[in-house]
């Protein structure tokens, strides 16, 4: 079962991080050729529900590697910590919209270092 779930969260992860940094590289682009927006606000929605449904898959197997996990010397509470701290920020991102662009995009390197960190204790723990 531990390994099922490992491979579950490293999947998610990866989901995770991979439509967090292709949404930073292309929304930019995407909005020099449209500029009423209408296809960065769709494609905004459909990066979000991947983002977010691969989120919370690592969470939720992130906290059943931790219970069910035999080796002592892995820490996959600081990993769930890192994760719930990166959960957060994404929140706070999300929901203040009143925000200058470039405390946006300090935010943003916020959550993907954040991302970066879950993905290193990772392949630290497995």
């Amino acid at each position: 079962m531990e390994v099922i779930l490992k491979f579950i969260h490293v999947v998610g992860l990866s989901i995770w991080l991979g439509s967090m940094v292709t949404w930073a590289v292309f929304a930019p682009r995407i909005n020099k050729y449209d500029p009423t927006r209408n296809t960065t606000g769709v494609l905004r929605v459909s990066f979000s529900k991947i983002s977010s449904i691969s989120y919370v898959i690592t969470v939720i197997s992130g906290v059943g590697i931790s219970s069910t996990v035999s080796d002592s010397t892995a820490n996959w509470n600081l990993e769930i910590g890192i994760l719930l701290l990166a959960g957060a920020v994404i929140a706070f991102h999300s929901f203040a919209t009143n925000m200058s662009a470039a405390l946006r995009g300090a935010i943003n390197g916020v959550m993907l270092l954040l991302a970066l960190v879950a993905v290193y204790l990772t392949t630290i723990y497995i």
